[in-house]
Order: C-alpha cells, then structure tokens, then sequence
C-alpha cells in the first residue's frame, strides 16, 4: 500500500469514526504513526478489547517486518551493506535480503578484480552481468597483453645490461681512451677511464678538456673526423691521435672522442726518420737527406753556399792504423764541420766526402770559416803515438736565385774545386810521414 492510498484509507476511517468502535482508532492511529513516524508507532495491546488483542498481536508482527524491510532498502540504497539483516522469519524482506546477498557477493567479486583476479563473472544481474563480464575479459586480456611486454622489455634490458657490461669491459681494456662530451656546452658526459697517464699532471687535464670544447665548436658534428693531440705536462709532450664521432647520448646531442696514444709510435718515427735522415757514425745528415734540401733549396731559387769536403789520407789511415781510428778520423771531421755555424746543413754523402749547406753566407766568408776551421783540425789527435794530421780539402760553390745548374752538376763543380785545392795544398801537411 502506498502513501496516497494510505492516506485516502486514513482519511475515509476517520470520517467514520463516530460508527467505529474505540479500538478502531487506536489501531488506524498505529498505523498512521507506522506509516509517517515510526518512532512515535506505540500499541497498547491491554487499551483493546479483548476480542481485537489477537488483531494487535499481528498488526505489532506485520509492522516490525514492514520496518525492518524499510529499514534494509534504505541501507541498501545508499551501499552500507555491512547491517544487521532482519530475522529469518521476517518474509516480507526475503527479496531485499537475497539482493542484499548478491550485491555482497559482487562486491566481493569487484574486490578480487582489483587485486588481479580478472576470472570473476557474474550470471544473475542481466545487462550489467554482460558489461561486467566484458570488462573483466578485457582486463585479462590488456594484462596478458602488458606481461608480454614487460617480459620483452625485461629481456631487452638484461641484454643491454650485459651489452653495457661488456662495452665497459671492453672500455677498461682497451689502449684507446673514450670520453663522451655534450656537443654544445663541451661537458663531460662518459670517460672510460677514471685516471690516464698523461693526466696525473692537472694541467694536461686543463689542456685536454679545453681542446676537445674546441674541437665540438669547430669540426662537423655531423661526421667522423680525427686530429691530432699535443700534451705537455711536466714530463714533457706526449702525443695522441683522437677520432670524433657525433652521436645521441641519454638525450643530449654529443661527440664521442676516441684517444689513442701515439707518443711510442711518434718516437719510432722519429727513430726511423733518424735513421733515414742521418748517418749512423757520425750523427750528421745523411746523403739522402742532403740531396733532399739541396733540391728543395734550388726549387725555391734560394741563395746559398754549397761546400764539397773531403778527408785528406782516409785511407792510408786506415790501411795503417785501421778502421777504428779511421771512424775516429771520419768523427772528428764531422764534429768539426758541425762548428761552420748552427745554421749550417752538414751531411756525410759518401765515405771521407762531405757537403755543407748555408744560407746567407759570403763564399769568402765561407772560405774563411772553413780555413778556421781545418787549421783547429789539425791540431788534433787521435791518439799519443799518432804521427799524421786531421786534415780536410774543400770547394765552394755560391748558387744565386737565377742559377740554371741541376743538384749533381754543382756537386761536380764543388768537387772539381775542391781537387783544385788538393793540389794546390798537395805538400802542406806532409813534414812527416805517415
């Protein structure tokens, strides 16, 4: 029964009441309290006559079960399901109840869904059983879906992981030196070496780290290129060879350099260009180089003196006193020669032959050098029982910016020249014999 027909029952009762008995009244006023205030709903079972007490009796049980089912669907309504249900033999509220049972169990569905259980369906809600269920497949699927993916990415990440070992393996063990620097503000972003050799000195380090700024400003950050490196730290210089390689690192655009020290092999070369440039025994130029300037010299229309020696008696010093004191012989002639001036080029070409090279130089100058010069020669002794002379014979050559003549053609005129003065001075170091 709903208000609006409570409310006309009501109404009609009372229009009747002066036929009704008492009891009447006191029954409909329970009812209308029952109905609009439930607090104030009081029957006095002994105000009845005897005969309506049983009716009262009922009408007390009728109307504890319609608020106690009141009572349900207003929790219900608002989703407070933790209540205390009406007793079991309140009827009237079986429907409410068994809803009260199926929304717990949803509930405790939903909360299983929430921690993972994406197997949970519902088979008693009609459309929301169907919507539910279609999320819950859905879940399962994105969740198989994403532990998919997780497990690819966890295998990706293990791999880079091991790649990242590796390479820094590889790093430490390598000779090169790899050090990764942002592109436009020069910070050092990776080294694969904490300490180097060349920079246990602080201002090697200052002199690296503003040379590769340099380098990320001024080469093309778009290919390799290399370059060469020059440190000098308190030891001395030592020397690298650095390859850049522009690339992207953990969001920066930068350069990789890559640092082999060459100071070793530059001094092998070094070595080696000694040994292509000088003679072996007397540490002066070799022919091979001697040539070398002199062409490059007449290339560039240089003035220049060229001086042909030649060591006087060689090899009767050598048929009597041997090869050593020969080399001596050869020694002291080159270490004289090496006296004529700091810019002088002097060089062995052959085995007592020797030609000198001097710019801005005066060929009687030069004449007077060179005469200095053999006179402090034959002073000297190779040894105490020793009786002959060092001693040298020269020609001169002055070559002017419009010389026409090859390099072997002023070796030969130098050479006539200093036979010229070979015979010319024949007897002046022959007061005693060898």
């Amino acid at each position: 029964m709903n208000a609006s027909s409570g409310f006309w029952v009501y109404n009609t009762a009372e229009r009747e009441l002066n036929v009704l008995d008492p009891a009447a009244k006191l029954l409909l006023d329970y009812l209308r309290n029952v109905a609009h205030a439930p607090e104030n709903a009081v029957l006095d079972l002994e105000a009845l006559p005897e005969g309506f007490r049983e009716f009262g009796q009922g009408l007390l049980a009728f109307s504890q079960s319609v608020l106690e089912t009141t009572a349900l669907a207003k929790d219900i309504s608002k989703g407070n399901l933790n209540i205390k249900l009406p007793p079991p033999q309140n009827e009237i509220a079986a429907p409410l109840k068994a809803l009260h049972a199926s929304l717990k169990h949803l509930t405790w569905q939903t909360q299983q869904v929430a921690k993972g259980d994406y197997q949970q369906r519902v088979d008693f809600m009609g459309d929301f059983s169907a919507a539910f269920n279609t999320m819950t497949k859905q879940l399962e699927q994105q969740r198989t879906a994403l532990l998919q993916e997780i497990e690819i990415r966890q295998k990706e990440n293990y791999i880079l992981m091991q790649n990242k070992k590796l390479f820094e393996m590889l790093a430490a063990q390598i000779a090169q030196w790899i050090i990764v620097t942002d592109a436009d503000t020069g910070e050092w972003l990776f080294v694969s070496r904490e300490t180097d050799e060349a920079l246990t000195d602080s201002g090697s380090k200052q002199q690296l780290q503003e040379w590769l700024k340099r380098q990320g400003q001024a080469i093309c950050k778009k290919e390799a290129c290399a370059r060469e490196l020059e440190l000098v730290n308190s030891e001395g210089a030592r020397y690298y060879s650095v390859s850049s390689h522009p690339l992207y690192w953990h969001q920066h655009n930068a350069l990789a350099f890559v640092i082999t020290d060459i100071s070793n092999e530059r001094e092998r070369l070094n070595d080696l260009q000694n040994i292509v440039n000088f003679d072996t025994l007397t540490q002066v130029y070799n022919r091979h180089y001697g040539m070398k300037v002199l062409n490059e010299w007449l290339a560039a229309r240089d003035s220049f003196i060229l001086c042909f020696a030649d060591i006087d008696n060689l090899k009767l010093v050598n048929d009597r006193f041997g090869h050593s004191e020969g080399d001596q012989y050869i020694i002291q002639v080159a270490n004289s020669l090496r006296e004529f001036s700091p810019a002088a080029i002097v060089c062995r070409i052959g085995g007592d032959e020797f030609m000198l090279l001097v710019k801005d130089w005066e060929p009687e100058t030069a004449k007077k050098q060179l005469e200095l010069l053999r006179n402090r020669l034959a002073c000297c002794r190779s040894g105490q029982n020793i009786t002959y002379e060092y001693s040298i014979s020269y020609g001169i050559i002055a070559v002017g910016t419009s010389n026409t003549m090859q390099a072997n053609d002023l070796l030969g005129v130098a050479d006539e020249r200093m036979y010229e003065y070979k015979r010319e001075y024949k007897m002046r170091n022959r007061n005693k014999r060898i």
